[in-house]
């Protein structure tokens, strides 16, 4: 079937078909999930993990839309020591107005800064800010994006901010220093998500940035009604957008910004979210942005790092309804275990949250209705989020983390609140998720304002844990205790690569190297896959700009680490099993 037909064919089923912390007492987000009986997935460990960062977002009496929108985190290893640690963003208060429209200068006085916590391995951190040099900013933080941008096998970081953005370039051992200067990464706007990927095929990474809106500091915008404690957050509606920029890299990590030049010029979208993906299946990275309110963007690479929007044959930009939706989380994975890549976007109330089924050849379509999604996704304000196989059956379960922008919102909408439910949704292994409300444990038994999600295996024991970073709160760590270690950790492979695994039995199914963007962040970037039981006997590796190759292990793995090492065009993988 040709190109053109099948995006005919898709676009005919799309036409038929501000903050208080947490609460406990704030009401249920209402949905149709029926109870079950299931044990709990999580339980909550953020006491034991040492982790005590409480975000603060400088909250004001004219209530400024970015003290609704932070923070951002990351799950990555800072020092090389193979496990997985954590760095969180700040707010604090807010910026001044800067010279030019649209940029911000920082308050004077002591200001709160960043947070980095170093994991032993078990689960258990410990803060090393004070020991991490640059990394210890303190600038308005929205969101971080991870990589090694310099080539020299250290990962560093890129923070965006309310105001300048930052590249903090790491030593290996968890300390960093503030390159941005010396990058030429100039950008004083209010910029969002963040993605370090290598557009050109040329092995090193470049990034991409998505703007939000042009917001007035000296000149507030009034919204709600004009009576004593009703004034309330603006939709972003009431804002102009702000362009993406995508700046490559010279190979030595400095940039020029190539928007105008490769493709991405007309970017004007208030960003919140960038995926780095395959959805055509051709080798190369593309791009997909979650929009707030306006279309969302696919931008197909042609393998040389110039972009071509096919947002409207992909049928990604709007709903099925052909509606705008606030685009805000974004997760990627194969959902319906048919081998290619589906894209999950997290939306505002009284929209519901969107996934987009792959027919192949980046054409979607939307099967939110039909996955169970739509319903119980219409009442919560979705963020952060994540595809995952929490009970390695074999499938990728679902995590979202809500809680409104509007911090009076019960003023305005009986029913609504801020602090909200996180949703936990196990697949059935066809693409149908079922909301699991007494298997979700811990995360989802306390109202949070909920914005990044992020997963990864912070205690090494094979299953994915979850990191929730709340508005004006506390973050909070939940500890997977449904997994039953029957899994696949896959090391060495670069970040991007496409794997399908082979089980002993013939079952297939297809994942990705992350990391994976959540909300305004960075998951581990591990694979961590299971087949349901079956022993994993080969993977195919397809890395960005190579051609598939098949790697077939020496003896069939039960559970544990296969490793991966390339010498030219031939890999190879050692097995340790896990205990």
């Amino acid at each position: 079937m040709s190109s053109l037909a099948r995006a005919l064919g898709v676009l005919a089923c799309l036409l038929s078909a501000a903050c208080s912390g947490e609460s406990d007492g704030a009401r249920e987000s209402a949905n149709t999930a029926a109870p079950e009986s299931s044990s709990a997935w999580f339980v909550d460990a953020t006491a034991e993990s040492g982790v005590d960062f409480v975000h603060d977002a400088g909250l004001t009496p004219e209530k400024h839309l970015p003290e609704t929108m932070g923070a951002g985190g990351a799950l990555f290893d800072m020092d090389g020591d193979g496990d997985l640690d954590l760095y969180l963003l700040q707010g604090g208060p807010m910026p001044g107005a800067g010279p030019e429209p649209g940029t911000f200068v920082a308050p004077a006085g002591p200001l709160p800064t960043n947070r980095l916590y170093s994991n032993d391995g078990r689960g258990r951190f410990t803060d090393v800010t004070a020991h991490s040099g640059a990394a210890a900013h303190s600038g308005y933080a929205m969101g971080v994006a991870v990589g090694d941008l310099n080539g020299d096998g250290h990962l560093d970081l890129l923070v965006t901010n309310l105001g300048p953005d930052v590249l903090l370039l790491g030593d290996g051992r968890g300390s960093f220093r503030d390159a941005t200067r010396e990058s030429g990464i100039d950008d004083a706007r209010w910029t969002t998500a963040a993605a370090c990927f290598d557009a050109e095929g040329d092995g090193d990474l470049d990034l991409y940035v998505t703007g939000y809106v042009l917001v007035d500091f000296a000149h507030p915008i009034w919204c709600g009604e004009r009576k004593p404690g009703w004034r309330s957050a603006c939709h972003p509606d009431a804002y102009p957008p702000l362009q993406d920029r995508l700046w490559l890299n010279r190979g030595d990590g400095t940039f020029v910004d190539a928007t105008q030049s490769h493709g991405v010029a007309d970017s004007w979208g208030k960003g919140l979210g960038v995926q780095v993906c395959d959805p055509d299946d051709d080798g190369d990275l593309d791009l997909y942005v979650a929009n707030d309110s306006t279309e969302n963007r696919m931008w197909l690479n042609d393998g040389h790092g110039h972009f071509e929007d096919a947002t409207l044959l992909s049928g990604t930009g709007v709903d099925g309804r052909g509606l705008t939706e606030a685009g805000m989380g974004q997760a990627s994975g194969d959902i319906d275990g048919d081998l290619d890549i589906d894209l999950f976007v997290t939306n505002f109330d009284d929209e519901s949250n969107t996934l987009y089924l792959n027919h192949g050849g980046a054409l979607f379509e939307d099967r939110t209705l039909q996955a169970g999604l739509e319903a119980p996704s219409r009442m919560p304000v979705g963020f952060g989020t994540v595809l995952e196989d929490f009970d390695l059956d074999g499938d990728l379960d679902l995590a979202v983390t809500n809680g409104h922008i509007i911090d009076n919102i019960q003023l305005y909408h009986d029913g609504k609140t801020h602090a909200q439910r996180s949703q936990l949704f196990e697949n059935d292994g066809t693409g149908r998720l079922r909301e699991l409300r007494d298997g979700a444990g811990a995360l989802g038994a306390t109202p949070f304002v909920g914005r990044g999600l992020y997963a990864g295996d912070l205690d090494g024991d094979g299953d994915q844990d979850l990191v929730l970073t709340v508005c004006c709160g506390a973050a909070r760590i939940f500890r997977n205790v449904r997994g039953s270690g029957r899994s696949f950790t896959l090391r060495g492979l670069p970040e991007r690569t496409r794997v399908e695994l082979l089980g002993s039995k013939g079952r297939r199914i297809a994942r990705e190297v992350g990391p994976q963007p959540s909300y305004f962040g960075s998951c581990g970037p591990e694979v961590l896959a299971s087949l349901g039981g079956e022993e994993l006997v080969e993977v195919l590796v397809r890395v960005p700009y190579s051609e598939p190759v098949s790697v077939r292990l020496d003896a069939p793995l039960s559970a544990g680490v296969c490793t991966f090492a390339r010498a030219g065009a031939t890999w190879s993988a050692q097995t340790t099993t896990r205990r």
